[in-house]
């Protein structure tokens, strides 16, 4: 649960996401803490990372593209029977399909780096802060430190590349990120970067202390947002085209008085 307390405030960059898309679900998720379906976009999504991470724990050398597609099917061999792994839908017919693609995005993966060339810092990195009245909290993928001692913030995506409109927004996790590593340890990365394996393509930012303090900013009054929805029990459904993928559509007041209605 991201409310605690009473008093304490805890968001990530999904939750605060939810929150800002559609305050319906983020009660839901993170108040109601209601049980979601694994979807095969969202379980391929975490393999890939989980594959990832693995190859670049491995030395150097060793992160090639044969490395990636054993370290996937060990992987899903070890947790491919898990439910909180496994997509409900997916059965013995389809399944091969459904891996074959997780190797078509690892083998774009290596279209956009060399893995073996990166000096990888850490990996699925536990960051906090506490932000006036709110703990913001996250994991990041990768961080590479370069030779001069900046650092560079890499996070994975299975989804295709946003719209150019849509750019900054997908940066919204990053900028999370960022403003954490700079709050937390003083340092405010050189450069973010958003690896897109559908496409593929890499989408990069270079954050500045201007640039965080006015996100610093965002995130304090979507704390207050927040707030003033638990303290009022408010919280307004934001019907939008994703709706139609939400898990929660079945409980969701904007459509179940829709459907009573008619």
């Amino acid at each position: 649960m991201e409310l605690m307390e009473e008093t304490r405030l805890q968001l990530s960059p999904s939750s605060a996401t939810s929150f800002k898309s559609c305050p319906q679900m983020f009660k839901f998720r993170q108040i109601d803490c209601l049980p979601e379906p694994v979807s095969r976009p969202q379980a391929r999504g975490s393999l890939v990372h989980a594959v990832l991470e693995r190859l670049m724990g491995e030395a150097p050398a060793s992160r090639t593209p044969q490395q990636a597609y054993s370290l996937l099917d060990a992987l899903w061999a070890e947790c491919g029977e898990d439910p909180e792994w496994r997509p409900e839908d997916l059965d013995a017919h389809n399944e091969q399909e459904w891996l074959q693609e997780s190797r078509r995005l690892l083998a774009n993966y290596f279209k956009l780096e060399d893995p073996g060339t990166l000096d990888v810092a850490r990996l699925e990195w536990w960051v906090e802060y506490e932000l006036a009245d709110v703990h913001l909290r996250g994991v990041i993928d990768r961080v590479e430190e370069r030779s001069d001692g900046s650092w560079v913030l890499t996070d994975y995506k299975t989804g295709r590349v946003p719209l150019e409109s849509r750019e900054l927004a997908a940066s919204f996790g990053l900028r999370f990120y960022a403003l954490m590593c700079w709050r937390s340890f003083g340092v405010i990365p050189e450069e973010l970067r958003l690896v897109y394996l559908t496409d593929p393509a890499i989408l990069t930012w270079r954050p500045t202390e201007r640039t965080l303090i006015a996100f610093e900013r965002q995130m304090q009054a979507l704390a207050r947002a927040v707030r003033r929805a638990a303290d009022s029990d408010d919280w307004r459904a934001r019907p939008s085209p994703l709706c139609m993928s939400c898990p929660f559509q079945g409980q969701c007041p904007a459509w179940t008085e829709a459907e009573a209605e008619a």
